[in-house]
């Protein structure tokens, strides 16, 4: 296979993510075709909505960077560096962030990973 695409319609059903946060909606949508590919990538939708108690936030063990498509992205990490994030605005997340993410309202954003697809 040469490409893959999906239609906008994807970002009106992005799956809940399970196990997860009550407030956190996350799909893989794209993916390297080999599972034995020594770099793997994958793209996923990603969709937040505003929850008042957040879950404690996960340690990344790979790369990953984003686009904010949809509402505001509000990022903090270990260190206390944070930035809010309107549609357009891209982040990249280094391996072995502690990383939190929020919202005022909710947020959708397109996300690429350094890591195997669950396809």
């Amino acid at each position: 296979m040469v490409f893959e695409w999906k239609d906008e319609g994807k970002l009106h059903r992005v799956p809940k993510l399970e196990p997860g946060p009550p407030n956190v909606y996350f799909g893989d949508m794209f993916t390297t075709a080999s599972k034995d590919a020594p770099n793997p990538l994958t793209g996923s939708f990603f969709l937040l909505e505003k929850v008042d108690n957040r879950d404690p936030a996960p340690k990344y063990d790979y790369d990953e960077s984003g686009v904010v498509l949809k509402g505001e992205l509000h990022i903090e990490d270990e260190e206390g560096n944070s930035a809010k994030l309107l549609p357009g605005d891209t982040f990249f997340v280094h391996r072995g962030s502690t990383i939190i993410f929020s919202t005022p309202r909710y947020a959708v954003a397109y996300k690429v990973a350094a890591r195997q697809g669950h396809l």
